[in-house]
């Protein structure tokens, strides 16, 4: 969203976070040929440098990414077995071939840099199987038909459960429905409702994939039982490709990807391939247009600011309605606006306070400000 006067160009820049799903896989085989898991289509099998190269990328984009992970490979005691639609073995499930110091070095890792990466939920093995026969996927079917309510407690109560084997972080406030099939829209029947059981507060999905019950409050974000929705679009590359080239057309706020596709089959190339995504990343985000954001929290407020205000501007004021913000849950009172303005003239802000102000590289000035609790409208005026 953004506006120009003669002397004045403002916007409420769009954010820009990164998702990375499928991670968590320690086979990278592609094996829905043979009734297993799709995992990542990779050429190997993964190993602590593929998640030292998500810290590298998560560092050099100033960024908490959220990792969309499949915990079911974490299985260190074969609890699998007793939940039904988890694996292709049922109750005959047996993890050995992926128990290993793999796992300790790993959840080690990913503790020690929780403030780079977090763990969202996508899933024990990402599918599900009914009679010992793979469907698509493990929340929902094909139809956007969400599994009996059930079925997904006790999946959702495994991966808490596998969390914990594994001395990983407490459950997340994220989830990534597996294959994109997720439903929404009917209140306390939906799974936003057993989500936010479980402490879930941001969904990031494709909404033209889902089931959608009543309309959204808008058509790239809306809420339902507490619990935020966000439309992420299609992945701008494949699933399966691994080392892929940059590309997006940064039609949403939310780049998702695959972990195969910053990994190299080389794992000691791996920061070849990160770094040309945080290089476009950086690049292209330097525009008045978007901004990096911090973290999940950050990125759905912004998002909320960008889709929901209203902004307008002349010479000397910009004026913010800020509509039906005060509804969204989770939203922070944080809104961040890009400005090129006259020089040597300061910001003063009614109905709300100016957090941060600072200059990019570029003379762009990035202000951070806190609308007052309750205000309709903030007005920030020169000085």
């Amino acid at each position: 969203m953004q506006i120009s006067t003669k002397d004045l160009t403002v916007s409420i820049p769009m954010p820009i976070f990164l998702v990375v799903e499928d991670v968590g896989w320690w086979q990278g085989v592609d094996g829905s040929a043979k009734n297993e898991p799709f995992r990542n289509g990779f050429p190997r099998r993964h190993c602590l440098n593929d998640y030292r190269a998500l810290v590298r990328l998560a560092e050099r984009l100033k960024m908490r990414i959220a990792l969309g992970m499949v915990l079911g490979e974490w299985d260190r005691r074969n609890l699998l077995k007793t939940i039904a639609g988890a694996t292709w073995m049922g109750s005959s499930w047996d993890n050995r071939l992926n128990q290993g110091p793999w796992l300790d070095e790993a959840s080690e890792y990913l503790r020690a840099h929780q403030d780079v990466l977090e763990i969202a939920c996508h899933g024990l093995c990402h599918e599900f199987w009914r009679n010992g026969r793979m469907e698509r996927s493990e929340f929902h079917d094909d139809g956007g038909r969400m599994r009996p309510q059930g079925i997904i407690r006790s999946h959702l109560e495994a991966f808490a459960e596998l969390l914990g084997q594994n001395n990983l972080p407490a459950f997340p406030r994220i989830f990534c429905p597996p294959a994109l099939n997720h439903s929404f829209g009917n209140g306390k029947h939906s799974i936003q409702a057993i989500l936010a059981e479980f402490g879930i507060k941001y969904v990031v999905t494709c909404f033209s994939r889902a089931h959608i019950f009543s309309p959204p409050q808008h058509e790239k974000i809306t809420w339902e039982c507490g619990v935020g929705l966000l439309e992420r679009g299609l992945s701008p590359v494949p699933w399966h490709e691994a080392a892929a080239r940059p590309a997006w057309d940064f039609g949403n706020p939310i780049l998702p990807l695959h972990w195969g596709n910053l990994l190299h089959p080389d794992p000691e190339k791996n920061y070849e391939v990160v770094d040309t995504w945080a290089e476009m990343l950086i690049n292209l985000t330097d525009s008045i247009e978007y901004i990096l954001a911090e973290d999940i929290a950050s990125c759905w407020s912004q998002a909320a600011a960008f889709y929901l205000t209203e902004l307008s501007a002349n010479e000397e004021k910009i004026n913010i309605n800020l509509g039906v913000l005060t509804l969204v849950p989770e939203f922070t009172g944080t809104i961040v606006l890009k400005v090129k303005k006259p020089a040597n003239r300061a910001w003063q802000c009614r109905g709300g306070r100016i957090h941060s102000s600072r200059q990019s590289h570029t003379g762009t000035e990035i202000i951070e400000f806190c609308p007052a609790h309750g205000q309709k409208s903030v007005e920030l005026f020169l000085q």
